[in-house]
């Protein structure tokens, strides 16, 4: 056992039955992980001792948030290019083109489909945003007072998702501008998630929330270890 292993195990409650899922886990996410995961954990407990319970669903719940999260940025981003390919599929000369489509637009001969399909996510986002009123009305939510912050922020929580980042740890998220934290602004996870849901649709917006509150249910199997989510990590949306 190496000494990373060693300190992963001080003051670690285990079950017999959990023995051989940790050591598959060590081997498979990493002992680092693992070890960031425990310490967070033990600074909200009373105690100086933490189940693996609460490790092992920690990071199932964090996985759980990114696949939510991941599904709706994808509609975000199918989404948008839908809006631009069916406004402008037969009008492709255009004054307000960014110059990242207008390079993609002549690499893929005027086929704006493919030309959006190639467009890096932040480039589709700058180029909503140099959309005809009319047009860009129909991605952006009309009552959004801090849309380049929040555009930002919404870019760099697409690229943690997409990143695999852990994002219950996560630090690098930026501020944005949404109702139900923190006075109106914050960084935190929490914002993020609710700074997406403003973007999204009405209707995807209620069930993005839906799923994200749907992440801290228990759905055990035989196999898995007890769920056992330490209250403080939960995040929850009101739908």
């Amino acid at each position: 056992m190496t000494e990373r292993e060693k300190k992963f195990y001080q003051n670690l409650i285990i079950d017999d039955e959990d023995k051989g899922r940790l050591a598959h886990s060590l081997k498979s996410k990493g002992v680092e992980k693992h070890i960031l995961i425990k310490e967070k954990l033990l600074a909200w407990s009373e105690c100086d001792k933490i189940e693996y319970s609460k490790i092992a669903s920690a990071y199932r719940y964090d996985k759980r948030i990114r696949y939510v999260l991941f599904k709706y940025i994808s509609y975000l981003e199918e989404f948008y290019q839908a809006v631009i390919l069916d406004s402008y599929i037969n009008r492709i000369k255009q004054s307000f083109w960014i110059k990242a489509l207008q390079t993609n637009l002549e690499k893929y001969n005027n086929d704006l489909n493919d030309a959006l399909e190639h467009l890096e996510f932040s480039f589709l986002l700058a180029q909503c945003q140099r959309l005809p009123e009319e047009t860009k009305n129909k991605c952006f939510p009309s009552n959004c007072n801090h849309l380049n912050k929040n555009l930002f922020a919404l870019k760099e929580l697409r690229n943690a998702v997409m990143h695999n980042k852990f994002l219950l740890l996560y630090r690098g998220f930026n501020v944005c501008y949404v109702e139900g934290v923190d006075d109106g602004k914050s960084a935190n996870l929490k914002a993020n998630i609710l700074n997406l849901i403003q973007f999204l649709p009405e209707e995807v917006g209620l069930q993005c929330a839906k799923d994200i509150n749907a992440c801290k249910e228990s759905r055990d199997k035989e196999s898995d270890t007890k769920w056992d989510l330490s209250p403080q990590i939960v995040i929850s949306i009101n739908a």
